[in-house]
Protein backbone atom coordinates (compact mmCIF):
# COMPACT_ATOMS: atom_id res chain seq x y z
CA UNK A 1 0.00 0.00 0.00
CA UNK A 2 1.13 3.72 -1.04
CA UNK A 3 2.20 6.17 1.22
CA UNK A 4 -0.15 9.34 1.31
CA UNK A 5 1.88 12.36 1.80
CA UNK A 6 -0.70 15.42 3.79
CA UNK A 7 -2.10 18.23 1.47
CA UNK A 8 -1.58 21.51 2.52
CA UNK A 9 -5.10 22.12 3.46
CA UNK A 10 -4.87 19.64 6.18
CA UNK A 11 -1.24 20.93 7.58
CA UNK A 12 -2.96 24.48 7.05
CA UNK A 13 -6.01 23.26 9.23
CA UNK A 14 -3.74 21.94 11.53
CA UNK A 15 -1.40 25.38 11.45
CA UNK A 16 -4.41 27.36 12.95
CA UNK A 17 -5.07 25.00 15.43
CA UNK A 18 -1.47 24.58 17.31
CA UNK A 19 -1.52 28.73 16.62
CA UNK A 20 -4.42 29.19 18.05
CA UNK A 21 -3.11 27.27 21.49
CA UNK A 22 0.30 29.25 21.29
CA UNK A 23 -1.52 32.66 20.83
CA UNK A 24 -2.45 34.78 23.79
CA UNK A 25 -3.08 38.65 23.34
CA UNK A 26 -4.49 37.49 19.52
CA UNK A 27 -6.87 35.70 21.41
CA UNK A 28 -7.84 38.38 23.58
CA UNK A 29 -8.42 41.40 21.55
CA UNK A 30 -11.07 41.91 18.58
CA UNK A 31 -10.43 40.18 15.48
CA UNK A 32 -11.83 41.02 11.71
CA UNK A 33 -11.79 39.00 8.93
CA UNK A 34 -12.73 38.41 5.20
CA UNK A 35 -12.13 36.04 2.89
CA UNK A 36 -11.24 38.48 0.24
CA UNK A 37 -7.46 38.30 -0.67
CA UNK A 38 -4.76 40.94 0.13
CA UNK A 39 -1.45 41.46 -1.04
CA UNK A 40 1.50 43.08 1.81
CA UNK A 41 1.11 46.78 2.52
CA UNK A 42 -2.70 47.12 1.30
CA UNK A 43 -5.22 48.46 3.39
CA UNK A 44 -8.59 47.34 4.42
CA UNK A 45 -11.35 49.05 6.05
CA UNK A 46 -12.84 47.14 9.22
CA UNK A 47 -16.09 47.96 11.03
CA UNK A 48 -15.91 49.58 14.74
CA UNK A 49 -18.66 48.38 17.35
CA UNK A 50 -21.17 51.02 17.45
CA UNK A 51 -21.53 53.58 20.19
CA UNK A 52 -23.66 55.72 22.13
CA UNK A 53 -24.48 58.76 24.07
CA UNK A 54 -26.70 59.16 27.41
CA UNK A 55 -29.14 62.06 26.62
CA UNK A 56 -31.26 63.81 28.82
CA UNK A 57 -35.13 62.98 28.17
CA UNK A 58 -37.59 65.66 27.26
CA UNK A 59 -40.75 65.95 25.69
CA UNK A 60 -39.58 63.58 23.10
CA UNK A 61 -37.76 60.41 22.32
CA UNK A 62 -34.74 61.24 20.31
CA UNK A 63 -33.69 58.07 18.44
CA UNK A 64 -29.79 57.96 17.90
CA UNK A 65 -29.14 55.84 14.90
CA UNK A 66 -26.90 52.77 14.75
CA UNK A 67 -23.80 53.91 13.43
CA UNK A 68 -20.87 51.55 13.19
CA UNK A 69 -17.84 53.16 12.29
CA UNK A 70 -15.07 51.96 10.13
CA UNK A 71 -11.28 52.43 10.67
CA UNK A 72 -8.77 51.52 8.12
CA UNK A 73 -5.82 48.99 8.53
CA UNK A 74 -3.06 48.45 6.75
CA UNK A 75 -1.68 45.11 6.34
CA UNK A 76 1.59 45.99 6.43
CA UNK A 77 2.74 42.40 8.56
CA UNK A 78 3.70 39.35 6.48
CA UNK A 79 5.36 36.79 7.98
CA UNK A 80 6.87 33.80 7.09
CA UNK A 81 8.94 30.65 8.44
CA UNK A 82 9.84 27.82 6.29
CA UNK A 83 11.59 24.38 6.37
CA UNK A 84 12.90 21.72 3.92
CA UNK A 85 10.98 18.61 4.54
CA UNK A 86 11.23 15.12 3.15
CA UNK A 87 8.17 13.37 1.54
CA UNK A 88 9.00 10.92 4.37
CA UNK A 89 8.01 13.30 7.08
CA UNK A 90 4.91 14.43 4.57
CA UNK A 91 4.07 10.56 4.87
CA UNK A 92 3.37 10.84 8.60
CA UNK A 93 0.00 11.00 10.06
CA UNK A 94 -1.19 14.47 11.19
CA UNK A 95 -0.72 14.45 14.94
CA UNK A 96 2.80 13.13 14.29
CA UNK A 97 3.54 15.85 11.54
CA UNK A 98 2.15 18.37 14.24
CA UNK A 99 4.49 17.65 16.53
CA UNK A 100 7.66 16.88 15.18
CA UNK A 101 7.49 19.85 12.41
CA UNK A 102 4.16 22.30 12.98
CA UNK A 103 3.67 22.69 16.51
CA UNK A 104 7.86 24.65 16.20
CA UNK A 105 6.94 26.73 13.18
CA UNK A 106 3.31 27.86 14.34
CA UNK A 107 5.01 28.52 17.85
CA UNK A 108 7.34 30.93 16.00
CA UNK A 109 4.45 32.47 14.35
CA UNK A 110 2.69 33.05 17.88
CA UNK A 111 5.45 34.12 19.45
CA UNK A 112 5.87 37.00 16.42
CA UNK A 113 1.99 38.16 16.49
CA UNK A 114 1.83 38.45 20.34
CA UNK A 115 5.11 40.65 20.06
CA UNK A 116 3.53 42.56 16.89
CA UNK A 117 0.48 43.14 19.05
CA UNK A 118 2.15 45.04 21.84
CA UNK A 119 4.56 46.97 19.98
CA UNK A 120 1.90 48.58 17.79
CA UNK A 121 -0.41 49.31 20.38
CA UNK A 122 2.15 49.19 23.35
CA UNK A 123 2.66 53.10 23.17
CA UNK A 124 -0.79 54.34 21.90
CA UNK A 125 -1.82 54.13 25.35
CA UNK A 126 -1.82 56.69 27.93
CA UNK A 127 -3.54 55.50 31.14
CA UNK A 128 -1.04 53.44 32.64
CA UNK A 129 0.12 53.13 36.78
CA UNK A 130 3.82 51.71 37.86
CA UNK A 131 4.59 47.91 39.73
CA UNK A 132 5.83 49.34 42.68
CA UNK A 133 9.25 47.91 44.53
CA UNK A 134 7.75 45.74 47.22
CA UNK A 135 4.88 44.31 45.14
CA UNK A 136 1.43 44.98 46.79
CA UNK A 137 -2.24 44.14 45.42
CA UNK A 138 -2.68 47.63 45.70
CA UNK A 139 -0.89 47.96 42.34
CA UNK A 140 -3.34 45.95 40.62
CA UNK A 141 -6.06 47.91 42.24
CA UNK A 142 -4.56 51.10 41.08
CA UNK A 143 -4.58 49.70 37.53
CA UNK A 144 -7.99 48.68 37.43
CA UNK A 145 -8.76 52.28 38.91
CA UNK A 146 -7.33 53.64 35.75
CA UNK A 147 -9.78 51.74 33.58
CA UNK A 148 -13.02 52.86 36.00
CA UNK A 149 -11.41 56.75 35.90
CA UNK A 150 -11.31 55.78 31.77
CA UNK A 151 -15.11 54.65 32.10
CA UNK A 152 -13.98 51.36 30.28
CA UNK A 153 -17.08 48.62 30.47
CA UNK A 154 -16.68 46.32 33.56
CA UNK A 155 -16.70 43.06 31.28
CA UNK A 156 -14.51 41.76 29.42
CA UNK A 157 -11.71 43.27 30.92
CA UNK A 158 -8.28 41.33 30.39
CA UNK A 159 -5.00 41.74 31.87
CA UNK A 160 -1.92 40.59 30.08
CA UNK A 161 1.47 40.52 32.29
CA UNK A 162 5.05 40.27 30.87
CA UNK A 163 6.77 37.49 33.03
CA UNK A 164 8.97 38.98 34.92
CA UNK A 165 5.99 41.37 36.19
CA UNK A 166 3.83 38.21 36.95
CA UNK A 167 6.63 37.00 39.22
CA UNK A 168 6.78 40.02 41.04
CA UNK A 169 3.08 39.62 42.26
CA UNK A 170 2.93 35.62 41.96
CA UNK A 171 3.91 34.77 45.35
CA UNK A 172 0.44 37.26 46.77
CA UNK A 173 -2.38 35.43 47.61
CA UNK A 174 -4.93 37.29 45.16
CA UNK A 175 -2.74 36.64 42.57
CA UNK A 176 -1.55 32.70 43.98
CA UNK A 177 -5.49 31.58 44.03
CA UNK A 178 -6.71 34.01 41.63
CA UNK A 179 -7.58 30.27 39.49
CA UNK A 180 -10.16 29.58 42.43
CA UNK A 181 -12.22 32.71 41.23
CA UNK A 182 -12.95 31.34 37.89
CA UNK A 183 -10.67 30.31 34.95
CA UNK A 184 -10.90 32.72 32.03
CA UNK A 185 -11.61 32.19 28.23
CA UNK A 186 -9.71 29.06 26.88
CA UNK A 187 -6.11 29.75 27.33
CA UNK A 188 -5.59 27.20 30.02
CA UNK A 189 -1.68 27.27 29.64
CA UNK A 190 -1.43 31.11 30.18
CA UNK A 191 -4.41 32.13 32.42
CA UNK A 192 -3.74 32.90 35.92
CA UNK A 193 -7.24 33.70 36.82
CA UNK A 194 -9.69 36.13 37.80
CA UNK A 195 -8.60 39.47 40.00
CA UNK A 196 -10.54 42.55 40.50
CA UNK A 197 -12.90 41.61 38.14
CA UNK A 198 -10.39 40.95 35.36
CA UNK A 199 -8.90 38.13 33.51
CA UNK A 200 -5.28 38.22 34.49
CA UNK A 201 -3.15 36.04 32.14
CA UNK A 202 0.74 35.45 31.94
CA UNK A 203 2.45 35.75 28.32
CA UNK A 204 6.33 35.10 27.65
CA UNK A 205 6.05 37.02 24.19
CA UNK A 206 5.43 40.22 25.73
CA UNK A 207 8.66 42.58 24.94
CA UNK A 208 10.24 45.13 27.14
CA UNK A 209 10.15 48.66 26.00
CA UNK A 210 12.19 51.80 26.57
CA UNK A 211 12.17 55.17 27.04
CA UNK A 212 14.04 58.03 25.98
CA UNK A 213 13.99 59.92 29.26
CA UNK A 214 16.40 60.63 31.97
CA UNK A 215 14.93 62.33 34.40
CA UNK A 216 11.83 60.57 36.29
CA UNK A 217 10.03 64.45 37.27
CA UNK A 218 9.80 68.29 36.00
CA UNK A 219 7.79 70.80 36.79
CA UNK A 220 4.48 72.60 35.04
CA UNK A 221 5.96 75.94 33.78
CA UNK A 222 2.63 78.02 33.94
CA UNK A 223 -1.30 77.46 34.70
CA UNK A 224 -2.59 74.67 32.84
CA UNK A 225 -6.64 75.13 31.98
CA UNK A 226 -8.71 72.09 31.49
CA UNK A 227 -8.72 70.83 27.87
CA UNK A 228 -5.40 72.20 27.52
CA UNK A 229 -3.46 69.78 25.27
CA UNK A 230 -0.07 71.79 25.04
CA UNK A 231 1.82 72.40 28.50
CA UNK A 232 5.68 73.17 28.93
CA UNK A 233 7.79 71.37 31.30
CA UNK A 234 10.53 72.90 33.03
CA UNK A 235 13.43 71.33 35.68
CA UNK A 236 14.83 69.30 33.13
CA UNK A 237 18.29 68.33 31.85
CA UNK A 238 19.52 69.95 29.35
CA UNK A 239 19.88 67.65 26.11
CA UNK A 240 17.57 64.88 26.90
CA UNK A 241 14.66 63.89 24.61
CA UNK A 242 11.35 63.60 25.13
CA UNK A 243 9.54 61.56 22.85
CA UNK A 244 6.49 60.90 21.47
CA UNK A 245 4.95 58.00 22.86
CA UNK A 246 6.29 58.41 26.57
CA UNK A 247 3.90 58.96 29.26
CA UNK A 248 3.51 61.11 33.06
CA UNK A 249 1.14 61.88 35.26
CA UNK A 250 0.67 65.42 36.66
CA UNK A 251 -0.11 66.21 40.61
CA UNK A 252 -4.10 67.56 40.67
CA UNK A 253 -5.19 64.78 38.20
CA UNK A 254 -5.42 60.91 38.53
CA UNK A 255 -5.49 60.18 34.30
CA UNK A 256 -2.30 59.83 32.60
CA UNK A 257 -1.20 61.42 29.72
CA UNK A 258 1.02 59.96 26.53
CA UNK A 259 3.04 62.29 24.61
CA UNK A 260 2.28 63.06 21.14
CA UNK A 261 4.91 65.33 20.46
CA UNK A 262 7.91 66.13 22.66
CA UNK A 263 11.47 67.80 21.90
CA UNK A 264 15.03 68.31 22.85
CA UNK A 265 15.31 70.07 26.51
CA UNK A 266 16.78 73.63 26.31
CA UNK A 267 17.38 76.27 28.81
CA UNK A 268 15.93 73.00 31.43
CA UNK A 269 12.38 73.47 29.62
CA UNK A 270 10.58 71.55 26.47
CA UNK A 271 7.47 72.05 25.10
CA UNK A 272 4.80 68.80 24.43
CA UNK A 273 1.73 68.33 22.98
CA UNK A 274 -0.17 65.33 24.89
CA UNK A 275 -3.48 63.24 24.59
CA UNK A 276 -6.13 62.87 26.41
CA UNK A 277 -6.61 66.80 27.00
CA UNK A 278 -6.22 67.87 30.51
CA UNK A 279 -9.31 66.32 33.19
CA UNK A 280 -8.94 69.23 35.36
CA UNK A 281 -7.32 72.74 36.07
CA UNK A 282 -3.39 72.60 37.17
CA UNK A 283 -1.76 75.12 38.66
CA UNK A 284 1.58 76.53 37.76
CA UNK A 285 4.95 74.40 39.09
CA UNK A 286 2.53 71.15 39.72
CA UNK A 287 4.86 67.89 39.58
CA UNK A 288 4.90 65.90 36.30
CA UNK A 289 6.31 62.43 36.75
CA UNK A 290 7.97 60.79 33.47
CA UNK A 291 7.25 56.77 33.61
CA UNK A 292 9.50 54.74 32.12
CA UNK A 293 13.42 54.17 31.82
CA UNK A 294 16.05 55.51 29.33
CA UNK A 295 18.31 53.36 31.49
CA UNK A 296 17.45 49.69 30.70
CA UNK A 297 14.52 48.49 28.63
CA UNK A 298 11.39 48.25 31.34
CA UNK A 299 8.21 45.18 31.35
CA UNK A 300 5.40 46.03 29.75
CA UNK A 301 1.75 44.80 30.59
CA UNK A 302 -1.65 45.77 29.55
CA UNK A 303 -5.27 46.11 31.04
CA UNK A 304 -7.47 46.65 28.03
CA UNK A 305 -11.14 45.94 27.30
CA UNK A 306 -11.62 43.27 24.33
CA UNK A 307 -12.43 45.91 21.65
CA UNK A 308 -9.48 48.23 22.73
CA UNK A 309 -7.60 46.69 20.13
CA UNK A 310 -7.85 44.89 16.76
CA UNK A 311 -6.24 42.15 14.91
CA UNK A 312 -7.25 42.55 11.03
CA UNK A 313 -5.95 39.19 9.19
CA UNK A 314 -6.53 38.85 5.20
CA UNK A 315 -5.74 35.42 3.11
CA UNK A 316 -2.95 35.39 0.89
CA UNK A 317 -3.58 34.11 -2.28
CA UNK A 318 -2.90 30.95 -3.24
CA UNK A 319 0.49 30.03 -5.21
CA UNK A 320 0.05 28.90 -9.14
CA UNK A 321 3.00 27.91 -11.45
CA UNK A 322 3.16 24.20 -9.68
CA UNK A 323 3.52 25.00 -6.15
CA UNK A 324 1.38 22.49 -3.86
CA UNK A 325 -0.80 25.13 -1.82
CA UNK A 326 -3.65 25.66 0.77
CA UNK A 327 -5.08 28.78 2.30
CA UNK A 328 -7.28 28.80 5.55
CA UNK A 329 -8.65 30.22 7.97
CA UNK A 330 -9.87 30.01 11.76
CA UNK A 331 -11.58 32.38 14.32
CA UNK A 332 -10.18 34.96 12.40
CA UNK A 333 -6.89 34.27 11.53
CA UNK A 334 -5.64 33.31 7.92
CA UNK A 335 -2.67 31.37 7.04
CA UNK A 336 -1.19 29.86 3.53
CA UNK A 337 0.95 26.50 3.60
CA UNK A 338 2.55 25.65 0.70
CA UNK A 339 5.25 23.39 -0.20
CA UNK A 340 7.33 22.40 -3.78
CA UNK A 341 9.73 19.61 -4.34
CA UNK A 342 13.03 19.99 -5.25
CA UNK A 343 15.11 17.28 -7.20
CA UNK A 344 18.45 18.67 -6.20
CA UNK A 345 17.93 17.75 -2.22
CA UNK A 346 15.19 15.39 -2.67
CA UNK A 347 13.19 17.54 -0.58
CA UNK A 348 10.51 19.55 -0.16
CA UNK A 349 10.59 23.44 0.92
CA UNK A 350 7.08 24.12 3.07
CA UNK A 351 6.76 27.45 3.80
CA UNK A 352 4.01 28.52 6.58
CA UNK A 353 3.04 32.49 6.06
CA UNK A 354 0.17 35.36 7.50
CA UNK A 355 -0.65 38.29 6.28
CA UNK A 356 -1.93 41.09 9.26
CA UNK A 357 -2.39 44.15 10.60
CA UNK A 358 -3.01 45.85 14.08
CA UNK A 359 -4.68 48.75 14.75
CA UNK A 360 -5.46 50.60 18.32
CA UNK A 361 -9.33 50.77 18.00
CA UNK A 362 -9.71 53.15 21.46
CA UNK A 363 -7.14 54.24 23.61
CA UNK A 364 -9.23 54.80 26.40
CA UNK A 365 -10.32 51.31 26.31
CA UNK A 366 -6.68 50.68 27.91
CA UNK A 367 -4.13 51.12 30.82
CA UNK A 368 -0.60 50.28 30.87
CA UNK A 369 1.52 48.55 33.86
CA UNK A 370 4.81 49.76 33.83
CA UNK A 371 7.44 47.50 35.30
Amino acid sequence: MSNTLLTPSIIAKEALLVLENNLVMANLVHTAYSNEYAKFGATVTIRKPATFAATAFSTTVAAQDVAEASVQVVLDKFYDVSAAITSQELSLNIADFSEQILTPIMRAHAQNVDNQIFQAVYKTIAGHTTVTGTPVVSDLANLMAQLDLQKVPPTERRVVLHPVTYAKYAALDAVLHADKRGKPLTIDEYSIGRILGSDFYMDQNVPAQSSLIVDTAGALSGNAAAGATAATISAMTDGQVVAAGDVFKIVGSDRGYLIVTGGTVGSTVVTITFTPALDTAIASAAVVTFNGSAASGFKSSLAFHKNAFALVSRPLAPYLGGVTCAVENYKGISCRVAYQGTTSNKTNNMSVDMLFGVKTLDKELAAKLIG
